[in-house]
C-alpha cells in the first residue's frame, strides 16, 4: 500500500533584488538590494482577491449551466464566460478589463478556487434543506473570502538560481505583470534543492508573520507501508499519552506478549510547561493580561509535543514494529475551558499523534486508533477496577494524591498509564480477532472494557483459530 505524504517547510525572505536576468544565459545581474516591497505582495492579492470574488458572483449565477456541462470540461466552461480567446466572446466581458493581462495559470488557478468555494456551499445548502425544519440551525451562507494567500505555480517561479539563494516571482506592480527576484538564505536553499531531489515539489504559498515575508514550501512523497496483509502478524507500540507522563508505551505480539514496556518522562519539558502554566496563573491572580504568557505556554507545549513524538518514533524504530497505536481521541463533551492543564493536554495529544503519523508513514509504519475508554480504570491483569486515591501523601495536613499510581484490587501498586498502554495494545489485537469471526471473545459491546487478561487467557485457542 503506497502513501502520499506532504511536508510544509518555510523560508524566511531575506531580501528583495535589483536584479535583470539575462535571457541567453540565464543568470541575474544584481545591481543592489533592499527590504521587501511591502506594496507589491499587497497589489498582487489584492487583484487576487477581488478577482476571485467576481469568479464566485458568476459561478454563483450561472451554477445550472455550469453543472449541465460534461464534469471535466465544467473549468473550462466558467473560463469562457469570462475571458475572451479567438473563438469565444465572454458573456461577462467585464472580467478582462477589470483584469487586464491577467497570467493564464493565475486565473485558472483563481476559477478552481471559486469553484471548490461555490460547490461547498451549495452541498452545504442542500444537506440543510434535506433536514427538518426543527433540526435545521441556521441557514448556510455563500462566504465571500476577505483575503487571499499568494499561491505560485511552475509558470510563476523561478527556481533555477535557488543554488545562490534567489528566487524569482511574477507579481503585480500596479500596471502589470512582472518578474521580481528575492533573496533567502543560502543553507535554506541548499536544504531546498535536497529536498527537490527526492520529493515533488507543490506550489508554495507566500505568508506575512510579524511583519516579514515568508515563502511555505510544500513537498510531496510517495512511501510503501507494511506489506503485511494480516495484522495479526504485526509487532505493535501501543501508546497512552497522559498527563503525569509525556507517555507509556509497550511492545506487544499479538497472543498478548508483552516485549518491552516503560514511560517516558521529559523532565526538562515538562518542568518547563508546568513553569510557564503557573506563571499564566500568576498572571490571572493578579488580574494582569499578557498575550505573552499565552504564547510561551502554546510554545512549551509545542516543545513537549516535538521531543514526545521524537522519542515514539525512536522506541518504534529499535523494537521494529509494523503499527503504532493510539488511544482514538473524542474531546467532545469531555474537556472543558476551566481546566487549562487538561486543554493544552489535550491539544499535545493530537499534536503527537499527528507528527507520530507523519513520520511513521515516511518510516513505513502503520497507524492504528482503538477505543480508549475504561483502559485507565480497568487492570490490565483482569482483577477489575483500580483504586487511583490509594496513593498519597500529606503536604502542609493536606492529602496529595499521586495520580500516576493506583492499586488493584490484589493489592499490586502500579503504573495507571503503563496499565492502560497494556489494555490498549490487547483491544488492538482482541478487535482483529473480532473481524475475523474469532469465536469465545466478549461481544462488542462489551469489547471496550476489554484487557490484556483477556488477551493473554485466550491466546492460545484464539491462535489455534485463526
Amino acid at each position: 500500500m503506497d502513501i502520499r505524504i506532504n511536508t510544509c517547510y518555510v523560508v524566511k525572505i531575506q531580501n528583495q533584488l535589483d536584479a535583470v536576468s539575462d535571457r541567453k544565459t540565464g543568470k541575474l545581474g544584481i545591481h543592489g538590494k533592499r527590504m521587501v516591497d511591502d506594496r507589491l505582495m499587497r497589489q498582487t492579492a489584492d487583484l487576487c482577491l477581488e478577482a476571485l470574488r467576481f469568479c464566485i458572483h458568476v459561478i454563483q449565477e450561472e451554477w445550472d449551466l455550469i453543472m449541465a456541462s460534461d464534469p471535466k470540461l465544467r473549468k473550462r466552461k466558467i473560463d469562457i464566460l469570462i475571458h475572451e480567446t479567438k473563438t469565444d466572446k465572454p458573456k461577462y466581458p467585464e472580467f478582462d478589463l477589470m483584469f487586464p493581462n491577467l497570467p493564464a495559470y493565475t486565473r485558472r488557478a483563481i476559477l478552481a478556487d471559486a469553484f471548490g468555494m461555490v460547490r461547498s456551499y451549495r452541498s452545504n445548502h442542500k444537506n440543510w434543506e434535506a433536514l427538518s425544519p426543527s433540526e435545521r440551525g441556521k441557514e448556510p451562507r455563500l462566504g465571500i473570502p476577505s483575503r487571499y494567500e499568494l499561491t505560485f505555480y511552475d509558470q510563476e517561479r523561478k527556481m533555477s538560481c535557488l543554488s545562490d539563494g534567489q528566487i524569482g516571482l511574477k507579481l503585480y506592480n500596479g500596471h502589470t505583470w512582472d518578474w521580481y527576484y528575492f533573496q533567502v538564505s543560502k543553507a535554506d536553499a541548499g536544504y531546498l534543492q535536497s529536498l527537490c531531489r527526492t520529493r515533488k515539489m507543490l506550489s508554495p504559498v507566500i505568508n506575512k508573520v510579524r511583519g516579514r515575508y515568508h515563502i511555505r514550501f510544500t513537498f510531496q512523497e510517495n512511501r510503501e507501508l507494511v506489506q503485511k496483509e494480516n495484522p495479526l502478524a504485526y509487532r505493535i507500540l501501543a501508546v497512552d499519552l497522559g498527563i503525569n507522563a509525556a507517555a507509556s508505551w509497550c511492545v506487544m505480539e499479538a497472543d498478548g506478549t508483552v516485549q518491552a514496556k516503560g514511560v517516558s518522562h521529559l523532565s526538562c519539558e515538562e518542568g518547563h510547561l508546568n513553569h510557564m502554566i503557573n506563571r499564566k496563573r500568576m498572571y490571572q491572580q493578579a488580574g494582569k493580561k499578557s498575550r505573552c504568557v499565552y504564547r510561551w505556554v502554546t510554545e512549551a507545549n509545542r516543545q513537549l509535543s516535538i521531543q514526545t513524538s521524537k522519542a515514539l518514533i525512536d522506541l518504534a524504530v529499535l523494537y521494529n514494529v509494523d503499527c503504532i497505536v493510539f488511544e482514538h481521541l473524542d474531546s467532545k463533551g469531555k474537556i472543558r475551558g476551566r481546566k487549562y492543564r487538561e486543554r493544552i493536554h489535550l491539544w499535545r495529544k493530537n499534536d503527537v499523534q499527528k507528527r507520530v503519523e507523519l513520520q511513521a508513514h515516511r518510516l513505513g509504519m502503520r497507524i492504528s486508533r482503538i477505543c480508549a475508554w475504561g483502559t485507565s480504570k480497568y487492570a490490565f491483569d483482569g482483577s477489575g477496577i483500580v483504586d487511583r486515591h490509594s496513593v498519597y501523601h500529606f503536604e502542609h495536613g493536606e492529602k496529595v494524591y499521586n495520580y500516576s499510581l493506583c492499586t488493584f484490587q490484589t493489592g499490586k501498586i502500579y503504573n495507571c498509564d503503563l496499565s492502560a498502554a497494556q489494555n490498549i495494545g490487547a483491544r488492538f489485537f482482541l478487535r482483529e480477532y473480532i473481524k475475523r469471526g474469532v469465536t469465545g471473545l466478549p461481544a462488542t459491546p462489551q469489547r471496550t472494557l476489554s484487557t490484556l487478561h483477556e488477551l493473554v487467557c485466550n491466546g492460545l485457542s484464539i491462535t489455534a483459530c485463526a
